[in-house]
């Protein structure tokens, strides 16, 4: 154990210092397997591109008890693909090269400097030559031009190497260090602050790395015998030494396992040396020349000592040891870098060097251990011992010979591994003017290096990705083509393909994946993507065959599973063979996942004709959304969906799309949160900003103003409000409008100016005509639903009742049963209206709404009755939140007629909360409060409510009275005149005469308090 920890023995600051070292080293070696594992990761990630497609769905459905209404709407679902990145540059990767240069740096000078003389100025001149190379000037330092900095940096350095090896050689490691440490800073600092240049690291590392390249090669060339001499000491070693000390008990694995090793070892080698020159396109199974780098480069930190203190050139524990870690550092992250610009053209000509440096190498040490140490090995010695202290022929010989072998490998190959090191040089420089954006230098440095390998996938990608930046997409995708020719990768799949769909060819971007998915059958990338394009066509199978294959095989799961929840969504067919796909969805706190399960549930909800009650999932990202940031396309439609699905009052969901819709980032998006915020504000009844945002709609948008207008009259319908929804929907001209409007005039009792409208409706639909027939007396109704609507809606009709008796079905007669009592109500006929009511059916079968209607139409003859326990018993039975406001208000008039006025005004404002626009409600409430004094509390409800009723005379009536007591005469001649026109001329003649003897007595009290 002492020779494996040799440090132990050594004083504490050469213990520290060296552990220090080896540590970085090791470091270094760990950032070198983990780029080496990422590959082309380090540079192109996978960026998501998402798209929205606009799906029709039904987001609300209303109902009468009759008739129902699908309140349309559009909804986003989110198709998404992956995007292979264009080619990063990242400064920072090349700032902290530069720092383990300097590292190294440090290490090595300070090592050099207790050389003995002639190695000494040897070593400081390979030094200095290699400072020269690293184009000191490209810094562009103000007066510093041409030599002067590598002069002063030669100078400054040097002097102070040459004063510790010369003058002060006593002095310790650890003041070397620290010494060129701080000039190291001190020289980094002034260059970084003086030179004007952009990224100054990364233009030394660039224009320098051809001295990185040759100090690489020549650490691995020294190594590169490390692994035949580890062999050695594994057969040489004694099995029994640390049990037994007798010579005569010694066991080693001897020659034959030596020889039979190492020629296991170079087959290794010659196999990936004639697959690397397609001598051979065998599948073998070879080891790695970079896991050979990482064993050699690790059995060194021991060989490397053997051969500094067999061979007693210098002291191993002085300077031997810290000349080692500090070219493995240099070597270790120069190919470090490589991997981490995926410059594959240097990684390729490091894994040739390593190849052919290992395999002359390891040809000639295995011919100088046969020829030095062959009889000492038949002895069972441990050679290892003495390895490096040759009896016949020197190990510089075998070195010398190996570098010849080498130089033939290389020639053999067509000086591929130059070339390639020259093309590895000019993509680093491509690199350093793409981060200056110089497009122009970058890509002409690109060329070059495609002219010293045309295939070399760095080159090919950088330049696709500029091309793209440029938005040349033929240019891309050529250069997309050539990056497949030698080392394809699914980012170049993906990359062609996008370019072949930019330009309209969508059969070559399929084509592509294909290709793609044949030479990386589990890339889950291509096969999202490829599920994607064909969810765009008619093939629906092959589209769920590669987005379900693509779950699992990716990083980000979320993405496939949230484009099958938009396939399902866009493919009714497939909800219809299984309708459990609609709900079978997960938690997810992806934003395109909620938006498109959201979308799901509406499809379903509209094709399936199947309500879903529950509560959709209120977006996570909404808790902490940041209403100042842009939103994304995931985050817009979940936001959008949620709003169309949530039927629930939702305060703080509806300032937050207030905010997000004035802010500029989202300007595209603008007249989306507008209806969605419409739809908010409906569902927590501000009716008034509801309307009034898709007023603002239709008027700005004429391509879809039909559908806001569509809309707008639905809910309208749904408030009561039938005049102003026929006033809507008469600007559309869709037969679905002219429905409508049909259907709103015959709920206001205008049943002759309904006629024309319900003739046009009716000519292609024979469900519309029928019910047209019934309700103008073309033919009976046989039907219980054409008997519940004529019943309802024929009032003129004194024998209507005999139709309903004969209802059989539950909900329909409830229904029908209450328009007939709230008409005899209306006449104060209310023995009349109970006898109806006790006759309606007391089913569990009722609907919802036949329930509620028929609670309302109870609580409203209790309030006839003024019967207060009746009217609080049936308040506070189960009823459907449209019908609140009118439970509310039946309630309060009971309160008011039994002179409760406080309990009345506390129900009134329940109801003017849940319907501020019904005139009823309003007129009550106004009159209740004008009664109390406090007439501009009751003018503010009516005014808010008087545009969308101005054909009420009750609530004109209210308004024009309000505005006397208020003094505002202007307004209550204004809305005298409305009245007019708004109720019958008998009933105005009432209403002027009093509306005079008011202003009279408002005129006397003035004139009294002017006297």
């Amino acid at each position: 154990m002492s020779s494996l920890f040799f440090w132990s023995a050594w004083g504490r600051t050469h213990r520290f210092t060296y552990l220090l070292s080896l540590f970085i080293v090791i470091s270094s070696l760990i950032l070198f397997v983990v780029a080496w594992a990422k590959g082309l990761g380090n540079v192109v990630n996978w960026d998501v591109l998402s798209e929205l497609n606009e799906l029709p769905v039904t987001f609300q459905t209303i109902s009468d008890g009759l008739l129902e209404y699908a309140v349309n709407s559009k909804a986003y679902a989110v198709s998404e693909q992956f995007v292979a990145s264009g080619m990063r540059i990242r400064p920072n990767v090349a700032t902290a090269l530069l720092v383990g240069i300097s590292v190294a740096f440090v290490l090595l000078i300070s090592a050099i400097s207790r050389f003995d003389r002639v190695r000494y100025l040897v070593s400081m001149a390979v030094l200095i030559l290699g400072l020269a190379f690293f184009r000191w000037e490209m810094l562009e330092i103000p007066g510093l031009g041409g030599n002067y900095l590598f002069l002063i940096l030669t100078f400054l350095f040097g002097s102070v190497s040459y004063y510790f090896h010369a003058f002060r050689p006593d002095y310790s490691i650890g003041v070397r260090f620290g010494v060129f440490a701080l000039l190291t800073i001190l020289a980094g600092v002034a260059l970084g602050s003086l030179s004007p240049v952009a990224f100054p690291a990364m233009i030394i590392v660039s224009y320098g790395m051809p001295v990185l390249l040759v100090f690489s090669i020549g650490f691995i060339f020294f190594i590169a015998a490390e692994i035949i001499a580890g062999l050695v000491w594994v057969t040489s070693v004694d099995r029994a030494e640390e049990g037994s000390a007798q010579a005569g008990q010694r066991r080693t694995l001897g020659f034959n396992n030596f020889l039979f090793a190492s020629i296991l070892y170079l087959v290794n080698l010659v196999l990936i040396w004639l697959k690397n020159t397609k001598s051979i396109d065998w599948d073998v199974l070879a080891i790695s020349p970079f896991a050979l780098y990482l064993i050699s480069v690790t059995l060194g930190v021991w060989g490397f000592r053997r051969l500094i203190e067999q061979q007693e050139a210098v002291s191993f524990r002085d300077s031997g040891a810290y000349l080692y870690t500090g070219l493995a550092l240099l070597a270790t992250l120069t190919m470090a870098y490589a991997f981490a610009t995926a410059n594959d053209p240097l990684v390729e000509m490091f894994e040739d060097a390593i190849v052919y440096t290992h395999l002359a190498m390891g040809l000639c040490f295995v011919a100088y251990v046969v020829i030095n140490f062959l009889p000492i090995y038949q002895q069972n010695l441990p050679v290892y011992r003495v390895l490096y202290k040759p009896r016949r022929l020197e190990l510089s010989l075998f070195r010398i010979v190996g570098f010849v072998v080498v130089v033939v490998l290389v020639a053999y190959g067509g000086l591929i591994s130059f070339r390639q090191g020259v093309a590895g040089y000019y993509n680093g420089l491509g690199d350093y003017y793409v981060t200056r954006n110089e497009p122009t230098s970058a890509n002409a440095f690109y060329n070059l290096a495609l002219e010293q390998e045309f295939q070399n996938h760095k080159s090919n990608y950088s330049l696709a990705s500029l091309a793209l930046s440029q938005n040349n997409q033929t240019a891309a995708a050529f250069y997309f083509q050539q990056a497949l020719l030698k080392q394809p990768n699914p980012q170049d799949y993906a990359g062609l393909s996008q370019t072949y769909l930019q330009t309209d060819l969508f059969f070559e971007a399929v084509k592509t994946l294909q290709r793609g998915l044949r030479a990386f059958p589990n890339s889950g990338e291509l096969q999202n993507n490829l599920g994607y394009l064909y969810a765009r066509t008619s093939v629906a199978d092959s589209a769920y065959y590669y987005l379900k294959a693509a779950t699992g095989n990716v990083s980000r799961d979320e993405v496939p599973e949230s484009n099958l929840l938009a396939f399902y969504a866009r493919n009714a067919n497939v909800l219809t063979a299984d309708s459990s796909l609609a709900t079978n969805t997960t938690k997810s706190t992806y934003e395109s996942y909620q938006a498109n399960a959201l979308v799901l549930r509406m499809v379903a909800q509209s094709q399936l004709k199947r309500a879903d009650t529950t509560q959709p999932v209120k977006p996570a990202w909404l808790r902490d959304v940041a209403v100042d940031q842009g939103l994304s396309v995931g985050r817009f439609a979940s936001l959008y969906n949620y709003a169309l699905t949530n039927q629930q009052p939702d305060t703080s969901i509806a300032r937050t799309i207030q905010e997000l819709s004035v802010a500029p980032v989202n300007q595209d998006f603008t007249d989306d949160l507008l209806l969605a915020r419409a739809v908010v504000d409906y569902n927590r009844h501000d009716q008034l900003e509801a309307f009034g945002l898709l007023d603002q709609l239709a008027e700005g948008d004429q391509q879809n103003g039909a559908s806001y207008r569509s809309m707008a009259g639905l809910w309208l319908l749904d408030q009561g409000l039938y005049r102003r929804a026929a006033e809507t929907f008469k600007y559309n001209s869709d037969t679905t409008s002219i429905y409508y409007r049909a259907v709103a005039l015959t709920k206001a009792n205008e049943l002759a100016l309904a006629q024309s409208f319900w003739e046009t409706a009716s000519k292609n639909d024979p469900a519309v005509a029928s019910l047209k027939q019934v309700l103008y007396r073309e033919r009976k109704p046989t039907s219980d639903f054409e008997k519940a609507f004529y019943a309802t809606y024929r009032l003129d009709d004194p024998n209507r009742g005999a139709y309903w008796e004969t209802i059989q079905e539950p909900s329909l007669k409830t229904v029908a049963g209450v328009a007939l009592a709230n008409d005899y109500l209306d006449q104060l006929q209310w023995r009349n209206a109970q006898l109806i009511l006790s006759g309606l059916p007391d089913s569990k079968q009722l609907s919802p709404v036949a329930v509620s209607v028929r609670t309302i139409a109870a609580l409203r003859l209790s309030a006839f009755r003024r019967s207060v326990g009746s009217a609080e018993t049936m308040a506070g039975k189960p009823i459907l939140p449209r019908y609140q406001a009118e439970e509310q208000y039946w309630l309060g008039q009971t309160y008011e007629r039994t002179r409760q006025v406080d309990k009345a005004q506390q129900a009134y404002r329940k109801a003017l909360q849940l319907a501020p626009l019904n005139p009823q409600i309003v007129s009550a409430a106004a009159q209740l409060e004008r009664s109390q004094k406090q007439s501009k509390t009751a003018y503010d409800f009516v005014v808010k409510a008087l545009p969308y009723n101005e054909d009420s005379p009750e609530l004109l009536k209210t308004y024009v009275n309000l505005s006397l007591d208020l003094s505002l005469f202007d307004y209550a001649e204004d809305g005298l005149a409305k009245l007019q026109l708004a109720t019958t001329p008998a009933d105005y003649q009432a209403f002027l005469t009093t509306y005079q003897e008011k202003i009279a007595s408002i005129e006397n009290s003035r004139q009294k308090f002017l006297q």
